[in-house]
């Protein structure tokens, strides 16, 4: 079954909540105070099925009073279609042209005008209503709606109202249930027994009892133990319902009308968002910077000023890319509508659309802020995804895109393949996930790399190059482990490093000795080969030679690195020549001899046990010989 919503709009005491009635035979007035004075003052929710086409119509009935928009407000933010209500004993009304206004702020397409009353005037004065009301409708969403004139009383028109309705819903697609669920939330109370109940217009995805959840913005983690659609026990609701749920781990008091559930980690908390900002033609005032204002997202209110990017002041009639710097945090994602109102007097003066969801203060006149929301407005996905990536100062996982960029997860993965074609972003895969790094940003990594080892090669020229994770240390942007290994992989794949192990060295270094440096090297590569098979230690080296201990450790390290020395332990290193003839002269013993002890390979090299026990544990680690209780044979 496809599930909508129905909202109902217009001036008070025009006959919304009598026509509803008429419509399903429920009374959306739950208060008793509504029931008492006639009129609505909170959102009344009830439903009804086409059935014959297979479409359930949840109804939001929304007061007309001026006094309550602001609960207006808190339920339009759901409605697929509108029922827009002019009386034909009034027309058309100041609460009227409101709710219209905020109906095309917050994007509704498609609706029905309903005349009611029409029992009650004349049909010369009907006409004239009629007239009236396409004048007013004209430049709108309804300019070529349906007028149908009804009446809540005697039932006339509504055969007529419902036909238009269903051939309306029957070619509008309904919301996502298989994105992430986006549950925005009208209403809280507490039944004894039960606990916390919550109720809202499931915008996307899909609810199961058990589910664990997250209110946003307090990040409030809880679990659904029970759903309710339109006062019936449910195990599922979708998206387009109306929906009551029985929250576990959460008090009433925690939580308020506006907040949103959604599954974890979909959703980010801000005080900050950019936005395009419209303010409507017949708005009384201009708006001015740090202005504070109304802003109404979703089922949410909070007060905020607004930072104008591009312009001084905002006329009547004009649009502006606009900072929302809020007074409390909300929940946001790409291209949501919302309203505004003055702070006082109390009056809905325009809305717009969320560029930026979450972002830091700008300055303003910004050109290159002003070209970055230019994009998020008007470009295509693939651009405002490279655009949003070129933001980021860590590495950005799909999940991470979606509130900004309003995709899935999948159709995010889809778009990047395209951008790393292009070579406008760089993928980097750790398991199964995977992770982006636009190449603006790698440009400038590959300058620090670079830039960081130019200067240690001009420091310590005799090395062969520096410790990786010391140059990491260094680079202005966070890197995992696994993403910087392969943003090296990838740099020695141009041909910019080498990467020896835990070492990495820029490709044009190489090694140059002064003639001091040369000798010096001869001396120390004489020492071990002279003193064969009882070589001298580092420590030992620097004490004989009187020159600086760094230079001699660079050259040791130089030697081994060329393979002149050879490493048996962490004290003992052996010239090459001497390990060969090391490993010549215990093979030969061995298939003499078929076995030898620590002692008879001791005086075979004329040595000490101290570098004979690590030298044979040495060929034991290289598969030379194999160690058989106190005496080694040779490995097959």
């Amino acid at each position: 079954m496809k599930h909508l919503i129905l909202g109902t709009a217009g001036h008070i005491d025009h006959g919304k909540t009598t026509l509803i009635q008429k419509l399903t035979g429920a009374d959306t007035d739950r208060l008793a105070e509504e029931q008492e004075r006639g009129i609505s003052i909170d959102l009344g929710f009830t439903s009804f099925e086409l059935e014959d086409e297979g479409i359930e119509l949840g109804i939001i009935d929304v007061p007309g009073h001026e006094k309550f928009v602001k609960n207006m407000l808190a339920g339009a933010g759901g409605i697929d279609l509108a029922l827009l209500v002019v009386a034909a004993d009034e027309g058309f009304m100041p609460q009227t042209e409101e709710h219209l206004n905020i109906l095309e702020l917050l994007g509704v397409e498609e609706g029905v005008v309903a005349l009611t009353k029409v029992d009650t005037v004349e049909e010369e004065w009907l006409e004239l209503v009629k007239e009236d009301t396409k004048d007013n409708l004209a430049g709108t969403f309804l300019e070529e709606a349906a007028l149908v004139p009804v009446s809540g009383v005697t039932g006339t028109g509504i055969e007529k109202l419902i036909a238009e309705l269903t051939e309306i819903a029957k070619g509008m697609e309904p919301k996502n249930q298989d994105d992430n669920v986006y549950y925005p939330l009208d209403r809280s109370f507490s039944i004894d027994g039960f606990g916390t109940v919550v109720t809202g217009t499931l915008m996307a995805g899909k609810l199961q009892e058990g589910d664990k959840g997250i209110i946003y913005p307090q990040q409030e983690e809880v679990e659904v133990k029970n759903l309710h659609v339109h006062g019936e026990a449910v195990e599922e609701a979708v998206a387009g319902q109306r929906v009551g749920t029985n929250l576990a781990d959460v008090d009433v008091d925690d939580i308020s009308r506006g907040d949103i559930l959604a599954e974890p980690h979909t959703l980010d908390s801000t005080t900050l968002m950019d936005v395009k900002l419209e303010l409507l033609p017949d708005a009384p005032l201009s708006l001015e910077q740090n202005e504070r204002l109304r802003i109404h997202l979703g089922a949410k209110e909070v007060f905020g000023r607004i930072s104008i990017l591009n312009k001084e002041t905002i006329y009547p009639g004009e649009e502006a890319y606009v900072q929302l710097r809020l007074e409390e945090s909300m929940v946001a994602y790409y291209n949501q509508p919302f309203v505004i109102r003055r702070y006082s007097p109390v009056v809905t003066v325009g809305g717009g659309r969320v560029l930026l969801p979450r972002c830091g203060k700008h300055k303003r006149f910004n050109s290159e802020l002003l070209s970055k929301l230019q994009i998020q407005e008007e470009g295509s996905d693939l651009e405002r995804i490279e655009v949003v990536i070129q933001d980021y100062k860590q590495t950005v996982k799909p999940k991470d895109l979606m509130i900004e960029i309003g995709l899935t997860v999948d159709e995010i993965k889809d778009k990047c393949v395209k951008l790393v074609e292009k070579n406008k972003i760089f993928k980097f895969t750790t398991g199964q996930q995977v992770s982006y790094l636009h190449y603006n940003v790698y440009s400038r990594l590959k300058d620090q790399v670079v830039e960081a080892l130019k200067e240690y090669h001009r420091q310590y020229h005799l090395r062969w190059g520096r410790a990786k994770e010391e140059v990491r240390s260094q680079l202005q942007f966070e890197l995992s482990k696994q993403e910087y290994d392969q943003f090296l992989s990838s740099l020695e794949e141009e041909g910019v490093i080498e990467i020896k192990k835990a070492d990495i060295k820029l490709t044009e270094h190489e090694i140059k000795l002064t003639e001091q440096e040369e000798e010096l090297k001869n001396r120390i590569e004489d020492e071990f080969r002279n003193n064969s098979f009882m070589p001298p230690t580092l420590p030992e080296l620097q004490q004989k030679f009187e020159v600086e201990e760094e230079l001699i450790e660079d050259l040791f390290d130089l030697l081994v690195c060329k393979g002149r020395l050879k490493r048996i332990n962490a004290e003992i290193y052996l010239h090459y020549e001497t390990l060969n003839e090391a490993r010549e002269r215990l093979k030969d013993f061995l298939a003499d001899n078929g076995e030898i002890t620590l002692a008879e390979y001791r005086d075979l090299l004329d040595s000490s046990r101290k570098y004979t026990l690590p030298l044979l544990n040495y060929f034991d680690q290289q598969g030379v010989t194999k160690r058989v209780g106190d005496k080694r044979i040779l490995a097959e």
